[in-house]
């Protein structure tokens, strides 16, 4: 089986492929090339400091956990909003709460509460809007 690999481009070879080069223009086209430098994705700090949790034994339970890193500091009201449109980004992956939440609840987390990632904070989530009647049959 055949695996290939990536490699930076050494002076050396590049020379060779290149032919001749000014040497300013195949330093910068190497520095770009392997510069390693990643671009932030819409949702880079949302995948990084907060998560959506189902939990298992409460079907009808949210829970968003977070973070309070520097750059998103608690008690902070640009970080907040950020929080909230992470929530709502994740709420929209899952799909749900179509028709609206609302936070009832922010606290830290409990003591003997499963929380192996060491989240900083809890917050309780229900889904608001029309709620479907219960069958008559039933």
């Amino acid at each position: 089986m055949h695996t290939q690999t990536t490699q930076c481009i050494t002076p050396g070879r590049a020379a060779r492929r290149l032919g001749h080069v000014p040497g300013g223009l195949l330093l910068s086209l190497l520095a770009a090339g392997c510069s390693g430098a990643l671009d932030k994705s819409a949702d880079f700090d949302r995948h990084r400091f907060s998560r959506l949790v189902q939990p298992f034994e409460a079907p009808g339970k949210i829970y968003f956990d977070l973070f309070f890193p520097a750059d998103f500091p608690e008690g902070d009201a640009a970080a907040d909003a950020a929080r909230l449109g992470w929530l709502e980004a994740w709420l929209a992956q899952r799909r749900l709460c179509p028709d609206g939440h609302e936070v009832v609840n922010r606290r830290p987390f409990e003591y003997l509460e499963d929380n192996p990632a060491g989240y900083q904070q809890r917050w309780e989530i229900r889904c608001t809007g029309p709620v479907a009647a219960p069958d008559p049959g039933t």
